[in-house]
């Protein structure tokens, strides 16, 4: 018995649909196509087109960023904004006036004068500013030595320096006004020698006591209080 012809072959079977491509593949596979393109026109040509868009883009938004005008205006901004804090700090900064102990109001460590004698931001300046707000550490080690403490707390009839600023503070009747002391332009220059008096008669002193003759030299870098004495003008 003869088979019939085709009777043996199996039915054909369907292909399995390709697995779907990754997207970064298929986004390589797109690019590696351009560059192809971009080759063969080079080649064609014997020029040199402009890359594609996305190329140019990737390499260029540096140069988009500077050419910006809100970028300049927003460092322009960051300029004076760190240029206003470094003037602030360097001539208005609080002053560090060394290592202090402020439980019995004494000082345990030497004394660090500011970078003037006189003025607002001077050691004395700082001085009547420190007595307005009863600041008894700050103040008391703008004394280099006990000694001179210890005069200035006898002038005051105080038993010591912390007890003498505290007790000129009940006698500042305007916080605002006394720790405004003004200085003569003269006390104003650079002193041309490391030791000067700064007497406060001579200064215009309002809303609080004055508080004597201070002898104010320089050592280091910073001016402290060697020596003190009563005001002939109280």
């Amino acid at each position: 018995m003869t088979d019939e012809p085709g009777k043996d072959l199996a039915p054909r079977q369907p292909q399995p649909p390709a697995p779907p491509m990754d997207p970064e593949q298929l986004k390589q596979f797109q690019e590696f196509q351009r560059f192809q393109e971009f080759q063969r026109y080079q080649e064609a040509t014997g020029q040199a087109p402009q890359a594609p868009k996305s190329a140019r883009t990737g390499r260029a938004w540096w140069l988009i960023v500077l050419l910006s005008p809100v970028f300049w205006r927003l460092l322009t901004f960051l300029v004076v904004v760190v240029s206003a804090i470094w003037a602030y700090n360097h001539f208005f900064g609080a002053d560090e006036p060394g290592d202090v102990a402020s439980d019995s109001g004494g000082v345990t460590g030497p004394a660090q004068g500011l970078s003037a004698p006189a003025g607002l931001q001077g050691t004395v300046g700082m001085f009547y500013k420190h007595v307005s707000f009863a600041d008894t550490t700050r103040a008391c080690t703008l004394f280099l030595r006990d000694d001179t403490r210890q005069k200035f707390a006898n002038g005051f009839n105080a038993s010591d320096c912390a007890a003498a600023v505290k007790d000129l503070k009940t006698k500042v009747t305007s916080v605002d006004k006394y720790q405004q002391v003004m200085f003569p332009p003269d006390m104003l220059k650079t002193p041309t020698t490391t030791k000067v008096t700064i007497n406060s008669c001579e200064l215009t002193v309002e809303g609080g006591p004055r508080l004597g003759t201070f002898v104010v030299e320089k050592v280091g870098s910073g001016w402290v209080i060697t020596d003190w004495s009563p005001s002939t003008c109280g």
